[in-house]
């Protein structure tokens, strides 16, 4: 399975989608207009680009800032405050991506049901998110060593 993963990884990798100010805008709904001020303005920015020419072009984290930013002005937010919103929206997700990589062990499944191995609880115990099929989720502690029979490595 990490074999697939990092193979899928080679091909698709967002650091090499690029797109131009057309296309971005295109793709946004944002003007080439918009974005050259937003670029002046420091909220986004756009790439070097390694063949030398000059046009401007962005990455898929700035696709995704750009969509954010138009939905929330769409949405009746000044472009400071749609920019301080998509902001921390991406702050979130840092720091979301940050928990789950860091903390989840894997996969497990606990009296039958599907559970996370979200770590060490303390030096005996591994805490358990328990996902019930009637909804909700269940916390459980687990001896480290059930803990480490049941769950199933995530892929790399």
């Amino acid at each position: 399975m990490a074999q697939f993963t990092d193979e899928m990884r080679k091909v698709f990798d967002v650091h090499r989608l690029v797109f131009r100010i057309g296309e971005l805008a295109s793709m946004t709904g944002a003007s080439p207009r918009q974005l050259r001020y937003w670029e002046k303005k420091g909220l986004i920015s756009s790439r070097e680009r390694e063949d030398g020419q000059q046009a401007r072009v962005y990455t898929f984290k700035t696709f995704v800032m750009v969509s954010m930013i138009k939905y929330f002005m769409d949405s009746g937010y000044t472009l400071t405050a749609a920019a301080q919103q998509a902001q921390q929206r991406e702050d979130n997700v840092r720091l979301l991506h940050r928990f789950i990589s860091r903390g989840m062990q894997g996969f497990a499944e606990v009296d039958g049901q599907i559970a996370l191995n979200l770590g060490a609880f303390d030096a005996q115990q591994t805490l358990m998110a328990v996902l019930p099929d009637d909804g909700g989720v269940d916390y459980r502690l687990v001896s480290n060593a059930e803990a480490s029979r049941l769950t199933r490595e995530l892929p790399a």
